[in-house]
């Protein structure tokens, strides 16, 4: 009995040694185990918290694969924590419109969509109020897998978030085919009417614009066979987001863009505050053989405080694309609603107060051109390193068929700032500026002969076919 004891001490004392300042693991970090799984857990950068987990009680409600869409959807109506064990679904869109709800999916997990939105997340009406405390999210170490299935050009959007407060989506690899919507997107809530109404004979901003997802977190998603005029993560509107760990294969990673700027664009005709982008951090965004890894382009939207840190891009044309709108002064726009037609006039947005951290980098790595530009690029590329003629139609088309093929560009390409001089901006041109001051920008692998501080571009910076820079006029005029 001495003996026994003595050696249950000494294994005791062995324990203590080994577990000297180990830290207990949050119950979140019981990621792999589907029956301890807790959710991500509190999520915070910089000191500040964007997602809280508040569903914390209550049965797992399972989900195996062959089971109906309705009997999903009733156990999702019901909120709680909902659990995907692994295997392959075929399934239509599942709508997330109960406030305090989780859903936990097996990092074994295979969606196939059968629909142009998986995973929709949003009130059940516009009149609906906001729901809050979502979480969608692999129980890990890995992600779930979305196939979208779609066709090239077409609409799949495999998340989509409206008009929720304190959300997470985390965990994510999605497998496009260069459909013509972004991956994951966070919009204000839309029924179909415009972005301006016109009440009494005058004209006011639909506020449904303002209905968008704020206080919140998207991380850890990745995706493929992105087009060149979409993203893994597009914000079409957002407050107090925290976007990190995003990756994107071809097209773009992160799109700040609210709205599209074309006639239909209801977004952009609801004025310069409502659904505009704001607080906003980005974090660790990285795009491969595609356009860039961040573009911003404000369309009709003052957007506002956003930091982005360690943005890189590998054979991609650029790893961050800030652009201007193109929108004109004498902008209009026809609507026809309730049977009342009017004119709407929208003015160019910008972005105020966005700051560069960390490491902002574009490497070359293959021998190969991979990566992708717009014709706007066009007189970016340095000149010795143009193609045929230098017009746009003798490089090789993207892939999606909206782009071209050429070699890595430049990390900071600023089509939205005309001068380096310039230490105002015009309000009327939509022009603005990205504060690189505590960035660290790097060229990897190549250089271009224009670029200044490791690897930046302004408007000024662009050659015609003959080498030689554009006049006054011509740099204004967009």
């Amino acid at each position: 009995m001495k003996k026994r004891s003595w050696l249950s001490k000494a294994c005791l004392a062995v324990v203590l040694v080994l577990t000297a300042g180990m830290t207990p693991a949050p119950a979140s970090a019981a990621a792999g185990d589907p029956a301890t799984f807790q959710g991500i857990g509190t999520t915070s950068y910089g000191g500040k918290v964007y997602f809280e987990n508040k569903v914390t009680a209550g049965n797992k409600k399972l989900v195996s694969p062959g089971e109906s869409l309705s009997s999903i959807q009733a156990k999702l109506d019901g909120g709680g924590i909902i659990q995907f064990a692994a295997g392959t679904y075929n399934l239509g869109t599942m709508k997330i419109n109960k406030s305090n709800t989780r859903v936990e999916v097996n990092q074994g997990a295979v969606f196939n969509m059968s629909s142009n939105i998986l995973f929709d997340i949003r009130p059940a009406t516009v009149d609906a109020p906001r729901i809050q405390n979502i979480e969608l999210s692999s129980i890990g170490p890995g992600r779930f897998t979305i196939n979208t299935k779609g066709n090239k050009g077409g609409d799949k959007r495999p998340v989509r978030l409206t008009n929720v407060k304190n959300f997470a989506v985390s965990g994510i690899h999605i497998n496009g085919n260069y459909e013509g919507q972004p991956f994951v997107v966070l919009v204000p809530y839309q029924d179909g009417s415009p972005g301006r109404l016109l009440v009494n004979g005058e004209q006011v901003y639909n506020p449904i614009f303002g209905l968008v997802p704020t206080q919140g977190v998207v991380q850890d998603v990745s995706a493929t066979k992105i087009h060149g005029g979409y993203a893994t993560v597009q914000l079409f509107a957002g407050d107090n987001v925290l976007l990190r760990n995003i990756d994107g294969e071809n097209g773009v990673t992160v799109r700040l863009e609210p709205g599209s700027g074309k006639d239909t664009d209801n977004i952009s005709m609801s004025g310069p505050n409502l659904g505009a982008i704001r607080n906003v951090e980005l974090v660790n965004v990285h795009n491969k053989n595609g356009f860039a890894a961040v573009y911003l382009k404000a369309h009709a939207k003052v957007n506002r405080d956003i930091t982005l840190t360690n943005i890189t891009a590998t054979d991609s044309a650029f790893a961050i694309h800030s652009d201007v709108s193109e929108f004109h002064a004498d902008d209009k726009v026809t609507v026809t609603y309730n049977g009342q037609t009017y004119d709407v006039h929208r003015d160019r947005g910008r972005f105020e107060n966005v700051k560069l951290k960390g490491n902002i980098k574009l490497t070359k790595q293959s021998p190969n051109k991979l990566a992708w530009f717009a014709i706007s690029d066009l007189f970016y590329i340095d000149y010795n390193k143009r193609e045929g003629n230098g017009d746009y139609s003798d490089y090789a088309v993207s892939i999606c068929g909206t782009k071209r093929i050429t070699s890595p560009v430049v990390p900071v390409l600023m089509l939205s700032h005309e001068y380096r001089s310039d230490t105002t901006f015009s309000v009327e041109r939509g022009t603005y500026t990205l504060d690189y001051s505590n960035a660290n920008i790097q060229s990897v692998g190549f250089s271009h002969s224009l670029a200044t501080n490791g690897g930046v571009l302004y408007r000024e910076d662009a050659r015609n076919k003959n080498n030689q820079p554009l006049t006054d006029a011509q740099i204004k005029d967009y």
